[in-house]
């Protein structure tokens, strides 16, 4: 009889630990004291910005650091190129958007906006009548461009150049643009020539009634990437090519890939390689028609 009490309570005080260890909450993982001290850093060093005028522009940009969030309200003119020079990280890139930067108060010959640092997210600003390029990304590299639009610049709306590497384009805007001095030989949609780094890529971008190219890849020494773009009515002074696409220049071997892209009312060939190896583009999905030299010549 002493046994069965003992085991009787013996389960007892078993099944009550139970019930005890079930109705304890989990530990949550936010109450981690190590993770509460980490997750706020970039929150905190992270600064809010809303620009109205070029000289807090140029200081919001000049001061900038991972995480930053720089707006741009309303019309701000440019008097000099407006300069990103510094960098964010892979997981805290720097943020500037919005509004428009008429650049038409600039010196002759000034870009519109300059990128040299790495790690920016630029997005949804329209850059207008710079003297000279719109926006030229060179030297630095892993920058995230989205829902720019460019116009009425004095050569190439925007230009991936210098060394600019992981340049990410997409769904912008470039119209026309026109180096009038040149009989418009210059200005393209978009460019990305001469001397830009590896991992280039536009994606749903549009190019329309530029003085020379729509694209233009002449002479570029990495591989680009062009998804989904469109290039019409492009070529309109008299010594514009007025190519849709230019895919490289004469004497290169340059393994371009071009996707679902079209190409109508050009000047010269909605697609054409430019000297650039035969076979060497790797192509498909391109339709267009109107272009003066044919559709394409790849």
């Amino acid at each position: 009889m002493k046994n069965f009490i003992s085991v009787a309570a013996l389960v007892i005080v078993m099944t009550s630990c139970q019930k005890n260890t079930e109705q304890q909450p989990a530990p949550s993982s936010s109450s981690s004291p190590t993770q509460l001290a980490a997750a706020p850093v970039t929150a905190v060093n992270a600064v809010s910005t809303t620009v109205t005028t070029e000289a807090a522009l140029k200081s919001a940009v000049a001061n900038a650091k991972a995480g930053d969030i720089i707006t741009i309200s309303g019309t701000i003119k440019l008097t000099s190129t407006l300069q990103l020079l510094n960098s964010g990280t892979s997981s805290s890139k720097i943020n500037i958007s919005g509004g428009t930067l008429d650049c038409s108060g600039q010196p002759s010959g000034s870009w519109g906006v300059k990128v040299n640092g790495s790690w920016w997210n630029v997005q949804n600003i329209h850059i207008t009548k710079a003297p000279d390029a719109g926006i030229v990304f060179q030297t630095g590299g892993n920058n995230f461009v989205n829902n720019i639009t460019t116009d009425f610049c004095g050569d190439t709306g925007l230009q991936v150049y210098n060394g600019a590497f992981n340049v990410s384009v997409n769904n912008c805007h470039s119209s026309s643009n026109h180096d009038a001095a040149n009989g418009g030989e210059n200005a393209d949609g978009f460019a990305c020539k001469l001397s830009s780094g590896t991992g280039n890529k536009f994606s749903g971008c549009v190019a329309t009634s530029n003085s020379d190219d729509g694209w233009d890849l002449y002479g570029n020494p990495n591989p680009v990437t062009i998804t989904g773009c469109t290039s019409n009515s492009n070529g309109f002074d008299v010594n514009g090519d007025g190519n849709g696409f230019k895919l490289g220049s004469s004497g290169q071997n340059m393994h371009h890939t071009i996707t679902n892209c079209s190409a109508s009312n050009n000047k010269a060939w909605g697609f054409t390689r430019n000297g650039n190896a035969k076979g060497a583009i790797t192509f498909s999905g391109l339709t267009g028609s109107g272009n003066g030299s044919g559709l394409s010549d790849l």
